[in-house]
């Protein structure tokens, strides 16, 4: 006897990145403010003089007039550059703020000719400001390494914005080329930043590059750390890991699929603890059992549902009833009747955890206890075949318990008594044995009679809607057209949706699924009228 679990397709809470407004605050390219960093901006003179010309260029009152400035100034760093040499931090201070101020002005770009921007050197070469940038960043704490920090936190600042938008949009739009281009240049800005990570993973994704997606990934939650700025970032990076070191791990072999299989459970009991709330637990759960199983760690399956069982209450129906399918599973089977009867108990409609509580009774010769969950069953379920046989099979098993008394031993006079009470027992034995019997047939051809058979194949969910996947198949030999209603219902038995369609024809041997949809607020479960 099978279990079984109407699952949704996973992911539905971890979608693509779409926004960028999680970006922080850009930081000017000021002086350093912590200890031991202290930058001298005024000597030599030359570069006192520039302080004003910085101030005089953010001020200024139009493009023209501000590129002016800027162009000023470089003429002025880029003059004798050695009057400078005594003071290696001030001067590449005051670069880095001009080089800034440049990059992000219009019509400049990233790479201009080195004297439309005011650089009496090589004026005819292109020079890349954003390298420039990034190396005079690094010259200022070669010389005050007491600046590190206050550089890092410089770096993230207009002009590696602009870069780090770009790449995201670039993504966004499906333009992976410009968008590996840009992050790159973000993480040559800072590497403080979750997002180039993010945006280099899709790319390589994009490319079929597992390998390269998934360092790109691990990098996106090690940066995030638990920054909640970037939640919804590290989160969907865990997903994303955490899917295809499963499929990774899937389809390799030796150690690296024990290695890649531990590394996906990791991933998986990381992504349950960072969203406990998501309604995608559950088949993240059959997710982490099957990473472990992968790993060969079978006696850590138990660890999956540990908390579910201890703490039922914590638990969803659907949650529960996956944590009695892994139990199941791993031969626990105590654990999953537990499991199971939570489920049932919190969501009496709950259709999975019905059918899978009586398999699970079945399993443990508990055949009496199986027939409470399969009445339930087939009143919400009542052409499927496999519900009306839990009655069949329970029948069976209490048949095969019965136990006929000790036969008359052999050379042995029984009192009339003694004679009599042997008589009753074993014709006790024989009706109960064959009421039993009867009950097995019964329900067998009830099973088989049915003209058409249904079988669940998708229930979703949500606080306002329902959709529920089911597929027909004409066990009749004559065309058939059934019209069916569902009604959605909350865990009190309240119907607070419905769905009609006519479904048909029908022929034999050719199933058909059809999809039912409705507003249904808080729906637990489901139910249909039989067909006839």
């Amino acid at each position: 006897m099978r279990l079984s679990f109407t699952r949704g397709a996973l992911a539905a809470s971890f979608g693509v990145l779409a926004g960028w407004s999680a970006l922080p605050k850009v930081v000017s390219a000021q002086g350093g403010v912590s200890a031991g960093c202290s930058i001298d901006p005024n000597s030599p003179k030359e570069l006192a003089m520039t302080e004003l010309k910085i101030q005089q260029a953010r001020s200024a009152p139009s493009p023209a007039a501000r590129l002016s400035t800027l162009k000023d100034i470089i003429k002025e760093l880029d003059t004798k550059p050695e009057r400078f040499a005594k003071n290696p931090a001030g001067y590449n201070q005051r670069m880095a703020q001009v080089l800034a101020l440049l990059a992000v002005e219009p019509g400049v770009g990233y790479t201009p000719v080195r004297g439309s921007i005011g650089f009496v050197t090589n004026p005819t070469e292109t020079i890349d400001l954003l390298a420039k940038l990034d190396e005079s960043f690094k010259a200022i704490v070669a010389a005050i390494p007491a600046c590190e920090t206050d550089i890092k936190a410089q770096r993230q600042n207009e002009v590696w914005l602009a870069v780090t938008k770009r790449a995201l949009d670039a993504s966004n739009s499906g333009q992976m080329d410009t968008a590996e281009f840009y992050a790159k240049k973000s993480l040559m800005l800072s590497t403080e930043s979750p997002y180039p990570h993010y945006v280099l993973a899709n790319v390589a994704n994009t490319k079929k590059d597992r390998a390269g997606a998934m360092a790109h990934w691990k990098m996106v939650i090690s940066v995030a750390g638990t920054d909640t700025t970037y939640r919804e970032l590290r989160n969907s990076s865990l997903y994303l890991l955490s899917v295809n070191q499963l499929e990774a791990a899937e389809a390799s072999a030796g150690a690296q699929k024990v290695s890649l299989g531990r590394e996906a459970a990791a991933s998986f009991k990381s992504l349950i603890a960072a969203t406990p709330d998501s309604p995608d637990v559950p088949n993240m759960m059959q997710s982490w059992s099957d990473a472990l199983r992968l790993a060969g760690d079978t006696a850590g399956v138990t660890a999956v549902y540990a908390d579910l069982l201890a703490k039922p209450g914590s638990g969803t129906d659907v949650s529960l009833t996956m944590g009695g399918v892994i139990a199941t599973r791993a031969n626990k089977t105590d654990d999953a009747i537990k499991l199971f009867e939570a489920a049932v108990a919190k969501n009496p409609y709950s259709r999975d955890g019905l059918r899978n509580l009586a398999a699970t009774y079945y399993a443990k010769e508990q055949f009496m206890k199986m027939f409470a969950p399969s009445q339930k069953l087939v009143s919400i379920d009542p052409n499927n075949n496999d519900a009306w046989m839990m009655f069949a099979y329970a029948s069976q098993g209490l048949a095969k318990a019965v136990k006929a008394p000790p036969a008359e031993k052999k050379g042995v006079v029984l009192k009339p008594d003694e004679k009599k009470a042997l008589d009753a027992a074993s014709a006790a034995a024989t009706a109960e044995k064959r009421a039993w019997t009867d009950s097995l047939v019964k329900y067998q051809t009830i099973a088989e009679a049915l003209p058409v058979k249904v079988e669940v194949t998708s229930f979703l969910r949500t606080a306002k809607e329902s959709t529920l996947g089911l597929q027909f198949e004409q066990m009749l030999a004559t065309d058939g057209t059934y019209n069916v209603t569902v009604e959605f219902i909350d865990a009190a038995g309240t119907v607070v949706g419905t769905a009609t369609q006519s479904v048909g024809p029908l022929k034999k041997g050719a199933p058909k699924g059809v999809t039912f949809k409705a507003a249904a607020q808080n729906a637990a479960g489901y139910r249909y009228k039989a067909l006839k």
